[in-house]
Parts: structure tokens; C-alpha cells; sequence
């Protein structure tokens, strides 16, 4: 319903199978531009998967151990080339504003800016303030969730 309402049912198919142990049908051999696989036991549907890209196309797998990405990878030689993978992380930050104290010299001056058009246009003060707002981000110190990985690699030309 959903592929038909954005008008891609022409160019989507979608079946259940077990890809992993059947592999994918061989009507589409050599149609796919990529392929997206997200398995328990992805090295297993990579065989396969290589018979459905067109020359020089694009495989991408999400993994959550790296285990599963080895044994990817190793399968993923025979037919494939560039393969990259990427760690893929959740890391929090907490944003603030705060008051930053102005810069001071060894006699306790501010240093003296210099002149800016902006700053007399907009009626700025000069940079007498002793401190202005801004804003700081920190990663934050708990590490919540669990890593994932994407493996993607090109199909070699022969």
C-alpha cells in the first residue's frame, strides 16, 4: 500500500523468503544497483547477492557484532572490492549555554579588539564586557545503547 500511495510499486518488489538459505530468485539477476541486507548470518545471502547486482553495484550490510562482519568480509573477497566498514555509534552531548569570562593579559586587561563595523552599526558596546554567552557541548559521560556496523563493498567488474 505504502510503495503504491508514493507511486514506487514499479519499481519495488517485495516477497518473503529466506534469503539466507534459498537465496534471492534468479528472475532478478543482474537488475539490482544494490542491496541492503540486514541478517543474522549475512555471509550466507552474500553469494547470492552478488548474482543480483549489475557490474560495479553496491552491497550493504548492518551487522551488530563484529563477528558477523568478519565472516562477511572474508566471503565478501571473493566477488567484491572497496569494502569499508563503518562503526556506527549513538554518542549523546550535552548542550549548553554558559558565560564565557573575557580573556585577560598578565595585567589583568581584556585585550583591546579591534575596531568592527559591525559591532558600531548594531550600537554594540566595545568589548568592555567581561563575559558573553556561549555555547558548549560536552560528549556525555554515560554511554547508553550498543554498537552496530555497516560493511559496504562494490561488486567487482570482470
Amino acid at each position: 500500500e505504502d510503495f503504491e500511495r508514493t507511486g514506487v510499486n514499479s519499481i519495488v518488489t517485495v516477497s518473503v523468503r529466506d534469503i539466507q538459505g534459498e537465496g534471492f530468485p534468479e528472475e532478478f539477476c543482474g537488475r539490482a544497483d544494490s542491496i541492503f541486507l540486514d541478517l543474522p548470518q549475512p555471509w550466507l545471502a552474500i553469494p547470492s547477492a552478488a548474482k543480483m547486482l549489475k557490474p560495479d553495484g553496491t552491497l550493504c550490510s548492518f551487522s551488530p557484532c563484529i563477528e558477523q562482519v568478519q565472516r562477511s568480509c572474508e566471503v565478501l573477497r571473493t566477488n567484491f572490492t572497496d569494502i569499508r566498514t563503518f562503526e556506527i555509534l549513538l554518542r549523546t552531548y550535552e548542550v549548553r549555554e554558559v558565560k564565557m569570562d573575557a580573556c585577560r593579559d598578565s595585567n589583568n586587561e581584556s585585550p583591546k579588539k579591534p575596531p568592527c563595523k559591525r559591532r558600531q552599526m548594531i550600537g554594540a558596546n566595545n568589548g568592555d564586557d567581561i563575559s558573553s554567552p556561549t555555547v558548549m557541548a560536552k560528549p556525555s559521560s554515560e554511554a547508553r545503547g550498543h554498537t552496530g556496523y555497516l560493511t559496504f563493498a562494490r561488486l567487482k567488474c570482470l
